[in-house]
């Protein structure tokens, strides 16, 4: 930049010896003489000059010249100054740069000229456009330069200036045009040239914009199509909040406008075909199958789904020659599957697959259709109904052939997870027909195990087990939390609590899935099937994906609750062996290994002899009991005729009588004759008058109870305590007594057993008082009160089997059953039931060990996606970027969770002195 400044006579230089320049705020120094000189002779004048130096600041250099001496000037009209003369052609005419020598008419006339020949072409005429075409026609008012240029350059050159006027050439004139008359379309929600597929015009094609060049109309597109930040939105808000896209939509939709005034334009079926296409894209982009050398069409099955990293992969999680290891390791590289099916997610008959195609083809979890179903109809014959159940009459199997399937072309979804850690298993999932048929499951579990097919040792877990394993090769283990409606053979053949090398696995994983999507199975049931299973394949995925994201924590939590659960274990197993007999428990070892190895042997878990309580053995027992008493002279009676036992029998008996009637007069109905209603009353006096007779006996043995009359009476009060003192034999009366009936009758057997164990408690606490003041009398030293310790009767009165409210395998024995000489006593069925307490202790306590195992070795974490920036190359260098990029960005995603995880598990393995997870 450069910067001039002319000082026009050398009298201001000579009156100001420094001048102050206004554009650099510098001093000038003048550098003529300071005496008066002509005003005639030639003058001296400085040029100052500013410069942008290459630092940034501005560099100053000065210039001196002499000028001739110019007149002064004087006012219009007035006479000319002395100093007036007329100046030389021959020398230079400084003063010309502020004055016009030349002719002003000539100047108008050429200043007129050029503006008018701007109208024309101007010297372009003849030229041809930058791109080569010639003859252009085009040119632009706004643009800089006034050549032309061809149709395509101009909308090339104006794609980023929709507000430029444009001119066009028509052969004798320009005339000035629109750029949306040319073509131009100006596209919202795309980058600069890129085409949206689905262009909107703005109503009635109309838009137009003020400016201060003019009004112009503009073609202006909106965007039909959704971003991909709604997409995405919907897609997440979907896994989390389970909304349906119809909800969604109207979020949208009264957020443009919640009055309803406007008519807005329907854009719903748009939102799910864009949003399938947004979850396959997704899908495929994250599984890494974008860089498969195939490209998508060569994708596999299950080649999508998220695998489980805790479990046992060959060739990536395990260690070399893990096949080879010890057959007592051999339990860490198995697997455990979980089956199960779910009735919620059905599907009515609306569309078909020919309509409603799936993008998914077994990629993901749903098996591929096609196979599935001509597997069903080729080997399902709907004449020859499956086999019924022979346990507990399980209605999934029992009512596989009669489920209700009115208007439904799936009646549920049928599942195979991995046992241990919560994850959908990739190809396991599909629709049922008629209920849970051993055909779908089959399939179901087949079909699953086929990406397992190296793997050695195989446990299942299924609630219908005992059924399904038939007619399989494989032996089954089925889940534990659903043990209630099993028989005893199946609770004690299939629990997982009894299986060598499970751990504390509990099976229930199917029940944790479902919980989650069950939630969408009100949006689902109306789908399409290729809708619903793409649907169903992504909420599967993103629930595979959580479960990895927490698997630090998750198995942290479950190894901190193991390790003191294995001490507790082992400590209470090796107490209650100590009060065994040793030949005992070896020959009690020797039938477990034995069982193990053969499962057809008699199973030690199983009581072996077990006497059913009934009515008739309590009555005989009373019986002898006071014939007993009678004999010794200890039988007190407060009535001649009627004993305690008779007085029990009796009230049974009463108790029956009383129903009978009841039933007769419900079934005689309302309009019921005088002569049945006479033969019901009848019955009521009679029946009245022998309770009345029974009762006043009875208040000679119960008096405290004599305001009882039936259990509704009792106050919640009095309750409370007959809850208290009942909450143990509850559980025993339970295991053979079942209904009102009969439980109104056992009221009596309870009561003596409840006696008889209060008694014997008392007793106990009385001896052991006397030791303690004997003891402190004698001298002795509290040894003996390791063994024999204080009596809670709520807590250690308890039998063998019970409890305490805690899962199956953290139970604690009670210190009664583990004190010396407990098994000296050769009563009927007590050996049977400590050899059968003992396996348990075992076995528990060696799950526990198994699970700290277990849980050591799913600490790890497969590192695939470093190897996959390279497997497949790009004719575009911009697309061969984007994959190298997208599959680091993956791999440190992944190594930084890794490395999250180590620091974890690092230090909780270091308090067991347990070598570090790789």
């Amino acid at each position: 930049m450069v910067i001039s400044r002319k000082r026009r006579s050398l009298r201001q230089f000579q009156n100001n010896f420094f001048a102050h320049n206004d554009a650099a705020g510098r001093a000038v120094r003048n550098e003529t003489n300071d005496t008066p000189q002509d005003t005639r002779q030639e003058q001296q004048r400085k040029h100052i000059s500013f410069e942008a130096a290459p630092t940034g600041r501005l560099a100053v250099s000065s210039l001196y010249y002499t000028v001739p001496h110019s007149p002064a000037k004087c006012r219009f009209g007035e006479p000319a100054s002395q100093d007036a003369h007329d100046l030389p052609t021959d020398d230079f005419d400084f003063s010309s740069l502020n004055n016009v020598d030349e002719d002003i008419g000539s100047g108008k006339r050429k200043h007129t000229a050029g503006f008018i020949r701007l109208e024309g072409r101007s010297d372009f005429a003849q030229a041809a456009c930058f791109c080569g075409e010639a003859g252009p026609m085009y040119r632009c008012q706004d643009c800089h330069g006034a050549e032309l240029v061809c149709l395509s350059c101009t909308l090339h050159i104006h794609e980023r200036q929709p507000l430029h006027r444009i001119e066009c050439w028509n052969g004798t004139s320009f005339q000035t045009t629109m750029l949306k008359a040319l073509g131009v379309r100006f596209q919202l929600g795309h980058p600069i040239g890129v085409q949206c597929v689905n262009p909107i015009p703005t109503f009635n094609d109309d838009f137009v914009i003020l400016d201060y060049n003019g009004v112009h109309e503009v073609g202006l597109d909106f965007c039909g199509s959704a971003t991909f930040r709604v997409l995405e939105y919907f897609q997440m808000l979907s896994f989390e909040s389970k909304v349906s896209a119809w909800e969604f939509y109207n979020t949208v939709a009264r957020l443009t406008d919640n009055t309803g005034t406007r008519v807005l334009k329907d854009r719903y079926a748009s939102l799910l075909r864009m949003i399938r296409e947004w979850r396959f894209v997704m899908q495929m982009k994250r599984c890494g199958q974008g860089h498969h050398p195939g490209g998508i069409q060569a994708t596999e099955a299950s080649a999508c789904a998220i695998l489980c990293p805790a479990c046992p992969h060959p060739s990536r999680n395990l260690p070399v020659g893990w096949e080879n290891s010890p057959s007592e390791f051999q339990f860490l590289y198995a697997i455990f599957l979980a089956i199960d099916a779910n009735f919620r997610l059905v599907r009515r008959n609306v569309l078909s697959d020919a309509v409603d195609p799936g993008l998914n083809h077994g990629y993901t979890f749903f098996v591929e259709e096609t196979a599935y179903k001509d597997f069903l109809a080729s080997h399902y014959r709907v004449g020859n109904p499956q086999e019924k159940s022979t346990c507990s009459s399980h209605s999934a199997v029992n009512l596989a052939d009669t489920r209700a399937s009115r208007g439904l072309v799936a009646t549920g979804a049928g599942t195979v997870d991995c046992a241990r850690h919560n994850f959908k298993r990739p190809c396991s999932v599909g629709d049922l027909q008629k209920g849970e048929r051993y055909i779908n499951m089959d399939y179901l579990f087949f079909s699953s195990m086929r990406s397992s097919q190296d793997i050695h040792i195989l446990n299942i877990s299924y609630d219908i087990a005992c059924q399904w394993n038939k007619n399989l090769w494989l032996r089954m283990s089925t889940t534990i939390t659903r043990l209630s409606p099993h028989i005893a053979s199946c609770q004690t053949k299939f629990s997982f609590n009894f299986i060598k090398g499970v751990g504390r696995t509990d099976g229930e994983a199917p029940e944790r899935g479902w919980a989650d999507i069950n939630l969408i199975a009100t949006s689902t049931r109306e789908m399409g099937p290729g809708s619903r299973r793409d649907t169903l394949d992504d909420h599967f995925n993103d629930w595979n994906w959580k479960k990895v994201c927490s698997m630090g924590t998750t198995l942290l939590r479950k190894y901190k609750a193991a390790i003191p659960e294995v001490e507790e274990r082992a400590s209470d197993l090796k107490e209650f062996e100590a009060a065994l007999d040793p030949d005992q428990l070896a020959t009690w070892r020797k039938e477990i290994e034995m069982w193990e190895s053969d499962r057809s042997l008699t199973n030690p878990f199983k009581v072996k002899a077990r006497t059913t309580v009934t009515q008739a053995a309590v009555r005989l027992a009373l019986s002898k009991a006071e014939a007993e008493e009678i004999e010794h002279g200890g039988h007190i009676s407060l009535d001649d005729d009627i004993s305690p036992s008779v007085l029990i029998s009796s009230g049974m008996e009463l108790e029956d009588q009383q129903r009978c009637v009841e039933f007769e007069a419900r079934t005689i109905g309302q309009h019921a004759t005088d002569v049945q209603k006479l033969k019901i009353l009848q019955h009521i006096n009679a029946l009245r008058r022998r309770i009345s007779t029974w009762s006043r006996v009875q208040l000679l043995y119960m008096p405290y109870i004599s305001c009882l009359r039936s259990p509704n009476d009792i106050a919640s009060e009095d309750k409370a305590q007959a809850n208290d003192a009942l909450d143990d034999l509850r559980t025993y009366k339970n295991a053979f007594v079942r209904g009102q009936r009969t439980n109104t009758r056992a009221q009596g057997i309870i009561h003596s057993a409840e006696s008889r164990i209060n008694t014997i408690s008392a007793k106990y606490t009385a001896a052991r008082d006397a030791l303690i003041m004997l003891a402190s009398k004698l001298g002795k030293n509290d040894d003996w009160q390791r063994i024999l310790k204080p009596l809670d009767r709520a807590k250690d009165a308890v039998p063998l089997n019970h409890d305490e409210g805690k899962t199956v395998g953290q139970q604690n024995i009670s210190w009664i059953w583990k004190t010396p000489g407990v098994s000296n006593n050769q009563e009927e069925g007590l050996q049977d039931s400590l050899c059968v307490e003992w396996c348990k202790a075992q076995a528990w306590a060696y799950r526990w060990e198994e699970e700290v195992q277990l849980l050591c070795e799913e600490m790890c974490h497969a590192q695939w996606w470093d190897t996959q920036g390279s497997r497949r190359q790009f004719s575009s260098p911009a697309f061969t970027e984007g994959a190298v990029a997208y599959a680091h960005r993956q791999a440190m995603l992944r190594q930084r969770m890794s490395a999250w995880f180590r620091s974890l598990w690092d230090a909780v393995l270091s308090w067991t002195a347990e070598p570090p997870v790789d």
